[in-house]
C-alpha cells in the first residue's frame, strides 16, 4: 500500500503541491520540508551540454527507491544557532531589509555539518542527515532534462557572480523549481554525503559514492560562482574539515512510521526509540530461499498483538556507559559505536540498572519473534530491502566480513528499513530475550517468548564479521549466555504505558 500510494504521488507532481513537513527547533525556529517521492532521472550532462565538465560524465540512469523529505531552503543562520548556539557565518553583517540570520549558514565545514545533525537528531524531532549526490541532483532537477531546472535569465532565479553583491542572501527569495525547492541554484554551495569519485557506466538504484575517499561533494554553486557551475549536473568537491564562504548545506529528513520517543539517560545521554505497529507476518525462510539454515523452518503465523516502541539504534558504546559506568568494547574508536563484548547475563545487568532509573515504563530485550518481525518492516524477502542476490545493496544497508574493515561501526551510517531502524542487518548480532529451540510446527502463534528453559539465549541480525547470508531477516544463532565476543550487541524495547 505504501509503495502504491508513493508511485501515484510521483504521477501528481504537476498537478498538485507536494505533502509538506515542518520541525520547530528551539527558541520556535522551524525548518519546513517537502516530500520527494520515488523515481528516475538521467544524472549526468551530455557531451553537448555548454561550459559541461568532464566529472559530469557518462550520463546514466538513477532510479531513487525510496521517498525522502527535502529541505525547501538551505539551512539558514537562526537554525544554526538554535541548534549549536553559535554562528560560524561571515555574512552576518545588516544589509537593507534583511536579517542576516536568515541567510543560509555559510563556512562550514562537512564535518561541521554532521556534528550539527548528530545534534539535531538528538533532539528528537526525526532522522535527519545530509542528501545523496544523487538525491539532490534529482530534486534539483524537479523533473527537468535542462541545464537548469528553469528557462531563461539565470539571475532572474539564482544568486551567482556579478549580480549577487559578493554576498550571500535571504534564503527564498528567488522563485523556486517545480517541486518547491528554494536556491538549489546559487547562494550556496551544499555539501552532499558522498566522498567524490567519478561516475561509472550503467544504470543504478539509490547511489551513496564510494566508501570512502578524500573530499566530499558538494552542489549547486553560489554567489560567488558564474552561472555555468549553477548547472543542475555540475559538480565539485572539498576536503571535509575545511570550510568556505560559498558553502552551506540542505538537509534530509528521512520518512518514519510512527511516533518517536527519547530516553534521557545519566549525563544527558539520549536513546531514540520509534513506535513500530502491531501485525503479523510469517516468521522463518522457505526453503527455496538462498542461504537458508535448516533451523529457519517452518514458516509460521506470527501476531505481535500490541504495538512497541523499539531501539532506533543497536545500544552504543556511550549508552552503555552512561548506566554501567564503564565499557567494555573492543572498538572503542568511536563512543557511537554499538557497544560489544556483552553477554547475554551483561545485557540482564545492564536492563536491571536502566530500569533502576525509574523512567518512564520499563526496557528490556526484544523477543525473538518481535525482533524478525521489525527486521522484515513488511517484507516477505531476504533483507528487509529485497533479496538482493548479488548484495549490491546490502552494502548500502549493512556491515558485513569483506565490507567492514574488521570491526564494528557507528551506529546509523547505513540505510535504515522501511520502518526507520538502523543495523538490523549486521555490524553486531543483537541479543534476544529467548531460549534457543527449534520451531514447533507450522502453526499460528501469537506472541512468542520461546521456551522456558535452555543452554542458549538467540542473537539475531548478523554481524561485521559474517558473510552476507548470516545477515539475512530470518537467520537464527545462538550463544551460550555468558559469551562475550566483538560483535555481540544489543537493541531495547520500551514498554510504555
Amino acid at each position: 500500500m505504501i509503495f502504491v500510494w508513493l508511485m501515484a504521488l510521483t504521477t501528481l507532481f504537476a498537478d498538485n503541491p507536494l505533502p509538506r513537513r515542518t520541525i520547530e527547533l528551539p527558541g520556535n525556529v522551524k525548518i519546513e520540508f517537502a516530500y520527494i517521492a520515488p523515481g528516475n532521472f538521467v544524472m549526468g550532462s551530455p557531451n553537448d551540454e555548454a561550459n559541461r565538465d568532464v566529472d559530469e560524465g557518462p550520463e546514466h540512469p538513477v532510479t531513487i527507491t525510496h521517498g525522502y523529505y527535502l529541505g525547501l531552503q538551505e539551512v539558514t543562520q537562526r537554525q544554526w544557532v538554535a541548534v549549536m548556539d553559535t554562528n560560524p557565518s561571515v555574512f552576518r553583517q545588516p544589509a537593507e531589509d534583511e536579517d542576516h540570520l536568515d541567510r543560509p549558514v555559510d563556512s562550514v565545514s562537512w564535518q561541521e555539518s554532521q556534528r550539527f545533525i548528530q545534534r539535531l537528531n538528538a533532539l528528537a524531532l526525526g532522522r535527519f542527515r545530509l542528501p545523496t549526490e544523487a538525491e539532490w541532483e534529482y530534486a534539483a532537477r524537479a523533473g527537468t532534462t535542462r541545464p537548469y531546472a528553469f528557462d531563461g535569465d539565470v539571475h532572474q532565479f539564482a544568486w551567482a557572480n556579478s549580480r549577487s553583491m559578493a554576498r550571500t542572501h535571504l534564503v527564498g527569495r528567488k522563485p523556486s523549481n517545480a517541486w518547491g525547492l528554494h536556491d538549489m541554484h546559487g547562494n550556496v554551495w551544499e555539501w552532499c554525503s558522498d566522498w567524490y569519485a567519478p561516475y561509472t557506466a550503467g544504470s543504478v538504484k539509490d547511489p551513496i559514492g564510494p566508501m570512502s575517499g578524500k573530499e566530499k561533494v558538494f552542489r549547486g554553486g553560489s554567489w560567488y560562482d558564474f552561472p555555468d557551475a549553477l548547472r543542475s549536473a555540475n559538480r565539485h568537491r572539498h576536503t571535509p574539515d575545511k570550510g568556505f564562504t560559498s558553502i552551506g548545506f540542505r538537509l534530509v529528513m528521512e520518512p518514519t512510521i510512527g511516533e518517536e520517543k527519547l530516553a534521557i539517560l545519566p549525563g544527558g545521554i539520549t536513546m531514540r526509540f520509534i513506535r513500530l505497529p502491531a501485525g503479523d507476518f510469517a516468521m522463518g525462510s522457505q526453503q527455496s530461499e538462498a542461504g537458508r539454515a535448516p533451523d529457519e523452518g517452518p514458516v509460521h503465523r506470527v501476531t505481535i498483538s500490541k504495538p512497541m516502541f523499539m531501539g532506533i539504534h543497536e545500544v552504543t558504546q556511550t549508552q552503555w556507559s552512561a548506566v554501567m559506568g564503564q565499557n567494555p568494547s573492543v572498538f572503542t574508536e568511536h563512543e557511537n559505536n554499538p557497544v560489544e563484548m556483552v553477554s547475554w547475563r551483561d545485557t540482564q545487568d545492564f536492563l536491571s540498572r536502566l530500569n533502576a532509573l525509574n523512567l518512564e515504563g520499563t526496557f528490556r530485550l526484544p523477543t525473538e519473534a518481535e525482533w524478525e518481525y521489525a527486521a522484515r518492516a513488511g517484507s516477505t524477502t531476504r533483507f528487509g530491502f529485497g533479496d538482493d542476490p548479488e548484495y549490491g545493496a546490502l552494502l548500502q544497508h549493512g556491515w558485513f566480513y569483506s565490507r567492514a574493515e574488521g570491526r564494528s561501526h557507528i551506529v546509523g551510517l547505513k540505510k535504515p528499513n522501511a520502518w526507520g531502524l538502523f543495523d538490523m542487518h549486521g555490524n553486531v548480532w543483537e541479543w534476544c530475550s529467548d531460549w534457543f529451540a527449534p520451531y514447533a510446527d507450522d502453526q499460528a502463534v501469537t506472541d512468542p517468548q520461546g521456551p522456558a528453559l535452555g543452554t542458549h539465549r538467540v542473537i539475531r541480525g548478523g554481524s561485521w564479521f559474517n558473510e552476507p547470508e548470516a545477515l539475512r531477516s530470518a537467520n537464527r544463532h545462538r550463544h551460550d549466555p555468558d559469551s562475550r565476543q566483538t560483535n555481540l550487541g544489543l537493541r531495547l524495547i520500551w514498554v510504555l504505558p
